[in-house]
C-alpha cells in the first residue's frame, strides 16, 4: 500500500510564492515589465445585422505613433474582425485567417460561416498559449444570422450580443450595457456604438483621434471612414516661443581644443588642381 496521502486543499488565499518571489528579487531577478497597449473596439448586434467601430489612434508607449489607423480587418465578404493589442500580431493573424477562409470558400463553393472563422483562429492562437498579442472581435452575418465573438490571445472565445475590448473597452462596455436592447434599429445601434466609442476616446489616453464604423448586413456593407472626428488639433492659444535671455545663464566655459599636425603632405596632380592631405 502506498504511503502517499493527498492533502485536502485549504480555503482562502495561498501565499506560498511570496517567499520564492522575495528570494528571486534579492538575487537580482527583476519582475517582468508590463507593456501598456491601447485601442477601443466595440460591436453591437441589431435586428438586421452588426454595427462595429474602432478608434484610429496607434500608440508606441506614451507616444502617439499615428492617428489614422484602420483597426477593422476584412476576413471575407460577410465576416470582419476588429483587432486590439499588438498591431503586428493583429494584422498578420487577420491576413492569415483571410487567406484560409478564401481557400475554404473556393473549395466549398459557398459562403463561409462565422463559427468557422472563429474556430480556425481559436485553434491557431491556442497553439501559442497567449504569446501572440491579438485580442480580436470576429463579427459577421451568415445563413444562421448575425454573430459577434470575442477571441482572447490564449484561444478562449465567447459569442455575445455585444462586446467591447481594448484599453478603453470597460468604459465603452458600461455605456453599451446600460442602453442595449434587442432588435434595435440601425440608427439606434449606430448611435449607441458612437456614444460608447466617444466615452472611451475622451477618457482613455491610448484611444482617440477618429471613430471608424462599419454596418454589416446580408445585403450591404456601409463604411463610415471616419464616422466622427473626436480629437481635432486646433491652433495654439498662445505663443510659447521664449525670448533670448529669459533663462539666466549661470556660467560659461569655452575650452579651446588643442591639436597637432602629425603629418603634412602635398601632392601635385595633372592640371592646375592641387590636393592637400592632413593627418
Amino acid at each position: 500500500m502506498s504511503g502517499l496521502a493527498f492533502e485536502q486543499p485549504a480555503g482562502g488565499f495561498v501565499f506560498d510564492n511570496c517567499r520564492r518571489n522575495e528570494i528571486l528579487l534579492n538575487n537580482g531577478a527583476l519582475p517582468g515589465k508590463i507593456h501598456k497597449t491601447g485601442t477601443t473596439i466595440a460591436a453591437v448586434t441589431y435586428k438586421d445585422g452588426v454595427v462595429i467601430a474602432a478608434d484610429s489612434r496607434c500608440t508606441a508607449g506614451n507616444i502617439i505613433f499615428d492617428d489614422n489607423v484602420l483597426k477593422i480587418h476584412r476576413l471575407s465578404d460577410n465576416i470582419y474582425a476588429l483587432g486590439a493589442g499588438t498591431s503586428a500580431d493583429c494584422d498578420f493573424q487577420t491576413r492569415l485567417l483571410e487567406s484560409q477562409l478564401e481557400l475554404l470558400k473556393l473549395n466549398q463553393d459557398r459562403q463561409v460561416r462565422v463559427a468557422t472563422a472563429v474556430r480556425k483562429i481559436q485553434q491557431h492562437l491556442f497553439r501559442y498559449q497567449g504569446y501572440l498579442g491579438a485580442y480580436l472581435i470576429i463579427v459577421g452575418v451568415d445563413v444562421t444570422g448575425s454573430h459577434i465573438a470575442t477571441v482572447h490571445p490564449h484561444g478562449s472565445i465567447a459569442f455575445l450580443p455585444f462586446i467591447a475590448s481594448g484599453s478603453g473597452g470597460y468604459t465603452s462596455l458600461s455605456v453599451i450595457e446600460d442602453r442595449f436592447k434587442e432588435n434595435m434599429t440601425e440608427d439606434e445601434a449606430k448611435q449607441l456604438v458612437r456614444d460608447a466609442l466617444y466615452a472611451s476616446t475622451t477618457t482613455d489616453l491610448y484611444s482617440g483621434s477618429k471613430i471608424n464604423m462599419f454596418v454589416l448586413t446580408k445585403e450591404k456593407l456601409d463604411k463610415f471612414l471616419p464616422y466622427e472626428i473626436v480629437a481635432v488639433r486646433t491652433d495654439k492659444q498662445a505663443d510659447y516661443t521664449l525670448a533670448k535671455g529669459t533663462t539666466e545663464v549661470l556660467s560659461t566655459n569655452v575650452k579651446k581644443i588643442e591639436f597637432d599636425i602629425v603629418n603634412e603632405k602635398v601632392k601635385s596632380t595633372t592640371g592646375s588642381n592641387e590636393a592637400m592631405e592632413l593627418a
